[in-house]
């Protein structure tokens, strides 16, 4: 009798040992730290917009994430007003000796004029700049 009790007694730990061994697992998560706002998913930290990195810990670059550049123009003539036209559109004009704001473009190719204002008579040469992501450029005519 006293082998049975022990024996059931054995079998019992055993099957609850098995049970809570099988039953538990690690959380993929419990170490996990993500930043900036992120959340950890499966043990990977999913990061907000505009951050990257294992956890999170890198802010990107809004040129990055849209892919865009800074253009600015300038006038260097000391007596002609420019309109700068940037992809077929009147995007500034410039008077003489003066400089625009700069303007967020698209990186990537682009078609560039100079022209007299208020006319359709090129000031100076056009161009096909060709702007590179995240870069800041200054482009002028001098005529």
């Amino acid at each position: 009798m006293k082998r049975t009790i022990l024996l059931a007694t054995l079998f019992t730990i055993a099957v609850f040992s098995i049970t809570i061994f099988m039953a538990c697992t690690k959380d993929p998560c419990k170490d996990i730290n993500c930043l900036n706002g992120g959340s950890c998913n499966g043990g990977s930290c999913v990061c907000l917009t505009g951050y990257t990195g294992s956890r999170c810990e890198t802010k990107t670059q809004p040129c990055v994430i849209n892919n865009t550049a800074e253009v600015q123009f300038s006038n260097r003539s000391s007596s002609s007003t420019y309109s700068v036209i940037w992809d077929g559109y009147i995007i500034t004009t410039i008077a003489a000796g003066a400089n625009s704001s700069f303007f967020t473009v698209a990186a990537g190719q682009h078609t560039l004029e100079f022209r007299y204002s208020n006319s359709t008579t090129s000031s100076c040469t056009p161009s096909t700049p060709n702007v590179a992501q995240c870069s800041s450029m200054v482009y002028w005519c001098s005529n």
